[in-house]
């Protein structure tokens, strides 16, 4: 019978949330990679000695749990491999099905495996200690495994690999005890397959020296032939040929396997010696068909994922990769890129970093010859250069695209500014120095409209004779606040633009002083980015203010068009990296009429704002396209840039809508 801690009543609202829970759970489970327990690698038991608790799917960051179990053995369906050195997801069997349990080392007890396998000669005890001497030795050999010291499993305080006794059978002896380092608790496996290693330290044992980290050797581009891998609480260890006889690597090499298929090239095919891209450049063959008759994968597990192909054609053989060729799916579709860095690499693949003859170039403009978006939706761009046709990357934060056929484009650069962290005490009272700044009211923080006029850099003033407070940018931005007024105006340069709902009503203070803004509003009138860091680990609980900055260049608003629609486009170059609890309003585009205001949704149209690539690591060049009804004559609009209800750029023009023949 299961021991449940806290036990859920089965009413709708909880099988809301475990329904809920579910339809996440290929998402999140295939974010967690798990094997099934088979009593060595993962134990079959496993027993808790505190309070568990146990979740529907894997992920403690995106739900709460489900109750929690008392200490209990209990029956393990999968779970993570690093359970004996580090915290670790576990598939538990229950009497109310199956269950998610996270653990760390020291909140289990295990069972040592059935077998394992003595990899050098090894002293037998009577009993659990050295003192008195070995009763005898036994030599490389599989051995039953009978019991094991309490955590025989866990690493000590001052030491990765200490040493753990383990109580093994005899046939001639009886029971009796082995001293070993936890890498010494292990299985072989045998295996028969060759292997690419670009270099390779190995060892004449499978064991790790932890203290000296000494290698025997170093082997650099060669193909093995691995026999065995030896596998242990600590790593994986794998033995192979040499003219030396048997080694030991730490790494699993690149294992070659045999298929035989035909690849078709638009493009010439260099072929390396070997499958590395550090290896010589033996041929380049012409476009055409690649006859493959080995592959071998260059992965990481994270971003390093280079596909080799052995070929073998008529003309010569040799190792091809497309990571490192010019690519068979480029685009013509860019005008021309806007360098402005202090210096460009070029590169001779795109999305490699093999230099072209070390070639750079300083700030300029180019007309690109092809475009490519690599796997993980990078762009690179194909130039004509005086070291001769090699690929560069933009610098986000500065470089700039014109797509063929819109020249007339918008350009609109993002930058995040930071206003700065400010930490909550234990009476909910924020502070800047020795100044109250805000507080917590109802789990929400607010803050002093004083206090974020000084961050935001807005002038302040008020209130005026009806109680209302100003603040204004330098851009033309003002709105307006009052007290116990769940209501805003918002102005460019003077004029109404329009009348806000805000979230909460601003908090009256003492003395007359500005109100309290709530965070949820910070991010409607100041169009600010917020993070609440309500739920901390260490430290304190904090509020985290900065905003996005926008640069709006390249205006060319067309004062005519035939037909009865605008259509207007750019190019948004913006940061997707956002602080942890981080919201942050999106940018707005709009057009509308001069004589509608803001919250007319029924004479506005919005721009449509969709990413086309990433120029770096978490920063995205988006297609802004918008279309506007026009009717016939002249149309007196307005095109308005908005973050929350901040404006950040208004033009107001006329555009004639002409009648098409």
């Amino acid at each position: 019978m299961w021991k449940k801690v806290i036990l859920l009543a089965l009413s709708g609202a909880v099988l809301q949330i475990v329904l809920l829970a579910s339809s996440s759970n290929a998402y999140e489970y295939a974010d967690t990679p798990t094997e099934p327990a088979d009593g060595f690698y993962i134990p079959k038991k496993l027993t808790l000695v505190e309070k568990m608790p146990y979740y529907v799917i894997p992920n403690t960051l995106k739900n709460t749990p489900e109750g929690s179990f008392s200490p209990q053995t209990v029956e393990v369906i999968e779970a993570e491999a690093h359970w004996a050195t580090s915290g670790n997801w576990w598939k538990i069997h229950t009497d109310f099905g199956d269950r998610w349990i996270k653990t760390t080392p020291w909140q289990i007890e295990v069972p040592p495996p059935a077998t394992i396998r003595l990899m050098s000669e090894t002293p037998l005890y009577a009993q659990a200690s050295e003192k008195g001497g070995p009763t005898a030795s036994l030599s490389p050999q599989e051995v039953t495994v009978v019991d094991a010291e309490k955590s025989w499993f866990r690493q000590a305080e001052m030491d990765y690999n200490p040493k753990r006794w383990i109580k093994i059978h005899t046939t001639w002896l009886g029971d009796q005890w082995v001293h070993l380092h936890l890498d010494e608790i292990g299985a072989v496996q045998p295996l028969d397959r060759t292997v690419y290693y670009p270099s390779v330290y190995y060892r004449n044992s499978p064991h790790m020296d932890y203290i000296t980290y000494q290698y025997e050797g170093l082997l650099t581009q060669m193909f093995v032939h691995q026999t065995a891998k030896y596998r242990n609480l600590l790593g994986s260890s794998y033995q192979f040929d040499t003219e030396y006889g048997p080694k030991w690597s730490f790494t699993s090499g690149m294992p070659i396997t045999s298929e035989k298929k035909t690849i078709q090239r638009k493009y010439p095919s260099p072929l390396f010696a070997y499958p590395d891209s550090n290896a010589e450049i033996v041929t380049e063959l012409p476009p055409g068909n690649l006859n493959v008759v080995e592959t071998t994968l260059n992965e990481d597990g994270y971003l390093l994922h280079e596909a080799w192909f052995h070929v073998e054609n008529e003309q010569a053989k040799g190792w091809f990769s497309p990571t490192y060729a010019e690519p068979d799916d480029t685009v013509d579709d860019t005008a021309s890129i806007q360098l402005r860095g202090y210096v460009t690499a070029i590169f001779r693949y795109p999305n490699t970093r093999i230099p072209l003859n070390n070639g750079q170039i300083g700030p300029q403009t180019l007309h690109p010859l092809a475009a490519w978006t690599a796997p993980d939706g990078t762009r690179w761009y194909k130039i004509d250069s005086f070291v001769g046709q090699g690929w560069v990357q933009l610098y986000p934060f500065q470089d700039s695209v014109v797509l063929k056929g819109r020249e007339d484009d918008v350009q609109i650069r993002s930058t995040m500014l930071y206003q700065g962290v400010f930490y909550q005490n234990d009476s909910g009272i924020f502070t800047f120095g020795s100044e109250v700044v805000g507080k917590v009211l109802n789990g929400e923080p607010y803050f002093s409209a004083s206090f974020l006029a000084e961050q935001y850099h807005y002038d302040l003033t008020g209130p005026d004779t009806n109680g209302w407070w100003s603040l204004k940018n330098k851009a033309g931005y003002t709105f307006q606040i009052k007290a116990d007024e769940k209501s805003s105006k918002t102005f460019w340069n003077g004029a109404l633009a329009n009348q806000v709902n805000l979230t909460a009503s601003p908090v009256t203070t003492e003395l007359k002083l500005p109100p309290l803004l709530s965070l949820s509003d910070v991010r409607k009138l100041f169009g600010a980015t917020t993070a609440y860091h309500e739920k901390v680990a260490f430290g304190d609980k904090h509020v985290t203010l900065s905003s996005r900055e926008y640069e709006i260049a390249g205006f060319n608003l067309p004062i005519a068009v035939d037909g009865n629609e605008l259509h207007l486009s750019g190019l948004l170059y913006e940061s997707t990296y956002l602080d942890n609890e981080a919201i942050s309003p999106s940018l707005q585009i709009l057009v509308k009429s001069q004589d509608t205001h803001d919250n007319d949704l029924t004479n506005i149209q919005l721009a449509k704002v969709k990413q086309l690539y990433k120029l770096g690591s978490d920063f995205g060049v988006n297609d802004v396209t918008l279309q506007f009804p026009l009717k016939p004559g002249i149309n007196h609009l307005s095109l308005v840039f908005k973050a929350g209800e901040r404006i950040l750029e208004k033009k107001d023009w006329d555009v004639t809508a002409r009648a098409q023949n």
